[in-house]
């Protein structure tokens, strides 16, 4: 089935089938954000490797490229010569609503599979400005195993390094430093970011309570979720108070439901048909906007969606900055890649960075059920 039929079946019958709104379709913010890795914190157990940073700052836009052998040109040859006609490629861009229907549609036809352990692998990037006014990133990687028993992790921090060679050369100038004091805009110098990789850390917690969708829940929990999209949302809207997941911050609700809900697409266990009820969810959220076609920090190409949000502010003297919350999924397979943000405006911790650049990003290596774990 090609896109445009499957998005015919795909659609609620409760959208209609009138054009899709043209500010929606028009909206090409190449600019914007992907919520880095929180802090674990014990009142809030939400593992480090979800993304639903709060998830996944990050959003689906999609190309479909609809190939056709109607292309022309007549290149001189030989009376003799075979002539092939070439294809041309026609390159359509769907709205956030059409891609997020298609990718709805394909992640419920995923079959089931099953295990002891819920293992997750991801690899998260941030950027970070040097006293130097230099640009380092850091990498990370995680890996989760959650069972009815508890949840294992094991975590790394793979080092920091010059974001670009005019960096390199800033950096190599500075005396080519093994530490770097982080700067934190309105607050000074921070912490000491090494250059150098650290070994592994594990670490174990007996509570069930593993993963975060606006508070703790179970594997139990997500079990039993509605598997349409009108009792997802409301099941989740219970838990919103008109503020952010962290902090006081007031939050749309819109904004709410795609920071918490991105979880359920890219790294939780659930089944196919409640990932379903969540792409249709986003599809029905109005500032929800498409970004086109992208290539993660993998090297993985993926359409995003996105969503614009607040870069938070470090006090009163400093400025606040816009990010966008960036999803980005494989339309073939409606998985999920990984979570971007991206800076739109530059503001707090983003202050420094030109607009377009992804401050944070997380790349999902694998998500899936396993009968092992690392020990």
């Amino acid at each position: 089935m090609n896109p445009i039929d499957e998005l015919r079946a795909a659609r609620p019958a409760h959208l209609g089938d009138g054009p899709v709104d043209e500010e929606t379709r028009r909206a090409e913010l190449a600019h914007a954000m992907a919520q880095g890795r929180p802090a674990r914190r014990r009142r809030n157990l939400r593992p480090v490797w979800g993304l639903s940073l709060a998830g996944a700052a990050a959003a689906v836009t999609a190309f479909a490229v609809l190939t056709a052998g109607t292309g022309g040109g007549t290149a001189p040859r030989a009376p003799s010569q075979a002539f092939t006609q070439p294809k041309v490629t026609e390159t359509v861009k769907l709205s956030a609503q059409e891609v997020l229907l298609v990718a709805a549609s394909r992640a419920e036809r995923q079959p089931a599979t099953s295990g002891e352990f819920w293992h997750t692998e991801t690899l998260a990037r941030t950027l970070f400005t040097a006293p130097g006014g230099y640009v380092m990133a850091t990498e990370q990687r995680d890996e989760m195993w959650v069972s009815n028993n508890g949840q294992w992790s094991r975590s790394q921090y793979l080092g920091a390094e010059p974001a670009t060679d005019e960096d390199r050369a800033k950096w190599a100038a500075a005396g080519s430093p093994a530490e770097i004091q982080q700067t934190v805009p309105g607050k000074g110098v921070g912490r000491l970011v090494p250059i150098a990789a650290n070994k592994p850390y594990t670490d174990h917690h007996a509570g069930k309570e593993a993963f975060w969708l606006g508070r703790n829940v179970t594997l139990a929990d997500l079990a039993s979720l509605p598997e349409d999209e009108a009792g997802l949302k409301a099941w989740l809207l219970k838990y919103y108070e008109g503020k952010d997941t962290e902090g006081d911050r007031p939050m749309a609700e819109d904004a709410w439901l795609f920071r918490v809900s991105a979880g359920l697409i890219t790294d939780m266990p659930v089944s196919a048909r409640v990932r379903g009820a969540a792409f249709r969810m986003l599809a029905a959220l109005p500032s929800v906007t498409s970004v086109g076609g992208v290539t993660d920090s993998q090297g993985r190409q993926g359409t995003a969606i996105a969503m614009e949000t607040e870069a938070k502010a470090n006090n009163a003297d400093t400025a606040q900055g816009v990010l966008q919350d960036r999803l980005i999924i494989d339309e073939e397979s409606g998985r999920a890649l990984g979570r971007e943000s991206v800076v739109v405006k530059p503001g707090g911790l983003q202050v420094g960075l030109e607009p377009g650049t992804v401050w944070s990003s997380t790349a999902i290596l694998e998500a899936g059920w396993t009968d092992t774990r690392k020990r």
